[in-house]
């Protein structure tokens, strides 16, 4: 016989489910990326091979405001005047929940981005004119020959995809990852393969990944690389650790390498360039391109060859 907790909780759910009917053919839709209800009530959705659209749906302010607080009961939180924000995760689905309520927005928003569900390989990204062949197969040899891989963008630029499709190519090596992110959404078939979710300030960034080294790792791969654990990433992969992956918010393949400067200086008053251009060694740039049919593309694919008078020496591997 089900508790009175479990009672609690599956009813919450349904109404929960009710309240986001509107919107759920995208939610079921492994195409879909990010699902977001601004305050006009409109319903916008980004999905990989199209980009971001208006849905043609308009939900009433009452509806989005029912949804967020049945969000807000699922998490057995409170969103109010008092607290108007609200961040968490989409049970069921998985997604990251970021919502607002008045005062702050002038009528109730929020934006469901959902966890990778389709690995996409690589030659799709060839097929949908994104790479060319010359860059796929340079990107394949990349992960053979083990380097440090770093994949950058803005927000929804498509990050947490390409590297998806990365890690792909590594499954179908015998090394055994070992994987660091805050919400599950790094896809990997590797059979052998530790997944650690951080909890600040429980378990943080920094200690997963100080952590790693005595789980045996062959590589290291991070979510995304934010505050003074990149420093200790940094250390991770120069110490017979290569081959490792990770993304990192900037918006360009130099801005990428500066990013990581400014999160090793939380922690220490100079960065160590020289670690860096040393641990580095290519820098993928995306970008979300309302042009590209796509809606993504990739600015720039990067060698590291060194830093040299504050400067970064980068080369283009493709004529």
């Amino acid at each position: 016989m089900a508790s009175l907790k479990e009672v609690s909780s599956s009813r919450k759910y349904d109404a929960l489910r009710t309240a986001l009917m509107p919107v759920m053919s995208f939610l079921d839709d492994a195409l879909t990326l990010e699902i977001m209800v601004n305050a006009d009530g409109k319903v916008w959705v980004d999905k990989f091979k199209e980009g971001m659209f208006f849905s043609g749906i308009v939900m009433i302010p009452d509806e989005v405001e029912r949804v967020v607080r049945l969000l807000a009961a699922a998490m057995n939180a409170e969103v109010n005047e008092k607290n108007p924000s609200l961040s968490a995760k989409l049970p069921i689905w998985g997604a990251r929940v970021q919502a607002s309520v008045p005062p702050i927005v002038a009528s109730p928003v929020f934006s469901l981005r959902k966890p990778a569900k389709v690995v996409y390989p690589i030659q799709d990204y060839v097929d949908c004119n994104i790479l060319t062949t010359e860059q796929s197969s340079f990107l394949k040899q990349a992960v053979r020959e083990r380097k440090n891989i770093l994949v950058g963008g803005g927000t929804g630029s498509g990050k947490t995809t390409f590297v998806n499709a990365l890690l792909q190519e590594i499954a179908g090596t015998r090394d055994r990852l070992y994987i660091v992110e805050d919400n599950p959404e790094l896809q990997c078939d590797a059979e052998n393969k530790v997944e650690i979710f951080v909890q600040p300030p429980v378990y943080t960034h920094q200690k997963a990944i100080m952590d790693a080294l005595r789980f045996r790792p062959d590589r290291i791969i991070v979510g995304e690389v934010r505050d003074g654990a990149a420093i200790d990433m940094l250390k991770a992969w120069n110490t017979g650790h290569p081959g490792g992956i990770a993304t990192i918010h900037a918006n360009s393949t130099l801005s990428m390498l500066d990013r990581l400067c400014q999160l090793c200086e939380e922690v220490m008053p100079h960065a160590p360039r020289y670690l860096i251009a040393d641990a580095i060694d290519i820098c993928i740039h995306l970008k979300r391109d309302t042009v590209h049919p796509a809606g993504r593309s990739i600015t720039g694919i990067m060698e590291v060859a060194g830093e040299l008078d504050g400067q970064w020496h980068l080369q283009k591997p493709f004529i």
